[in-house]
């Protein structure tokens, strides 16, 4: 699968086994605790081809998102491809993926790297982008990064 250069792009080194990060990253139940948007999530995160479905509260702004995993590489990669949302982003960006890839260093220590790829759709949609989008996503990124630390670190 080709992907463009990703819009926003996080990394950490975390002191844990890259298996507990992967059960963290692919476990349904845990990701309103990883991911800071998500009220709650249905569907499955452990099988290429899987639907999962989110409720979000991104700052009081409430909705939906359906993505796809079109990308699984058991304990090295996640890639999840937004198929529809009701809070306007399918509309705004095209192609939006997140990828989640995983590196071992160690027995302990793992490099996580969390990335968003998607092409604006417009041109107002490329302003919003080079003005806000991209360091919006970045510092949810982090939190998520850090959310991922806090979950796996003993």
């Amino acid at each position: 699968m080709n992907m463009s250069e990703p819009q926003a792009r996080r990394e950490a080194v975390i002191n844990a086994s890259i298996g507990s990060i992967w059960s963290v990253i692919t476990d349904i139940g845990q990701l309103h605790k990883v991911n800071p948007g998500v009220v709650k999530a249905t569907g499955a995160m452990n099988k290429e081809g899987s639907l999962r479905s989110c409720e979000m509260n991104n700052n009081g702004k409430k909705g939906t998102m359906t993505e796809r995993l079109i990308e699984l590489v058991p304990e090295r990669k996640t890639v999840w491809l937004l198929e529809n949302d009701t809070m306007g982003m399918s509309k705004m960006l095209r192609n939006t993926r997140f990828v989640f890839l995983l590196e071992r260093i160690d027995e302990g220590r793992t490099k996580v790297v969390n990335e968003t790829h998607y092409e604006p759709a417009n041109l107002a949609a490329r302003i919003l982008n080079a003005v806000m989008m991209r360091k919006k996503i970045g510092r949810a990124q982090d939190q998520i990064l850090r959310n991922i630390r806090a979950l796996t670190e003993r």
